[in-house]
């Protein structure tokens, strides 16, 4: 076991020093897929494409009619872009993205949401009667990303990435978690009143294949007026595979 550790970590240093070295090829090619460039070879080496797998690793919010960190540590969440870099030659430092992608949202409250018969959505705190341990909302979301990337030249590439995205989220439930004699129960409350469109904006900021990442949603978790106004967000660090 001791072997595999220290092998394991002499593949990271090598790895790490091919980063730093200033006359190796894979300088250009940050990411754990460098040499990825599809089912063809590239016609144009020197043209070359950044960010076209990009996770974020995120923690999950909301704004309006709660403040920000009220919910708990452990809301979090996961986004996956599969993206296209569209730049010329002429222009390294710039280029457009666009693509697809999927997030998963988990947001974990003690306050819980009442639904009324006529499917409105109220927020309530959690009341004395209530045997729930945790409560956690789920989301999911696919949508398009469209993005403007700007980059300095050099191999350690500073970026700075801003976007705006819309798209649909076909998936919101309530999930409480109860324990009775030591065994766990989840109770699972589908919210109808989801708002299907979502749209917002989002940044990245860092170097090769680490950022920063937030985005906002300008359109509400729900749809009915009568319902409370929550806009979600987000922020964490974002990975670029290749």
């Amino acid at each position: 076991m001791k072997n595999k550790i220290l092998l394991l970590f002499l593949i990271l240093w090598k790895s790490l020093e091919a980063q730093q070295d200033p006359d190796l090829i894979s300088r250009h090619r940050p990411g754990i897929l460098w040499y990825f460039t599809g089912l063809r070879p590239l016609n144009d080496a020197d043209n070359r494409k950044y960010d076209r797998l990009i996770v974020d690793v995120t923690y999950n919010d909301w704004l309006g009619a709660v403040s920000p960190f009220e919910n708990r540590w452990n809301s979090l969440g996961i986004n996956t872009n599969f993206m296209f870099d569209v730049r010329s030659k002429k222009h390294q430092s710039f280029s457009f993205g666009w693509g697809f992608a999927y997030a998963y949202s988990t947001v974990s409250m003690n306050k819980k949401f009442m639904i009324a018969p006529t499917n409105q959505v109220t927020l309530a705190p959690k009341s004395s009667s209530d045997y729930y341990s945790s409560n956690a909302i789920h989301a999911h979301r696919f949508y398009i990303p469209l993005e403007l990337r700007f980059a300095s030249k050099k191999w350690n590439r500073f970026k700075f990435i801003i976007g705006a995205n819309v798209g649909i989220q076909p998936f919101l439930n309530q999930v409480f978690l109860t324990k009775s004699e030591g065994e766990k129960e989840y109770f699972t409350n589908v919210i109808s009143d989801r708002n299907l469109l979502s749209y917002g904006v989002h940044f990245r900021a860092g170097t090769r294949s680490l950022a920063l990442f937030g985005s906002y949603q300008f359109s509400s978790l729900f749809k009915s007026r009568e319902s409370v106004k929550l806009h979600p967000f987000q922020f964490g660090l974002s990975i670029s595979l290749f």
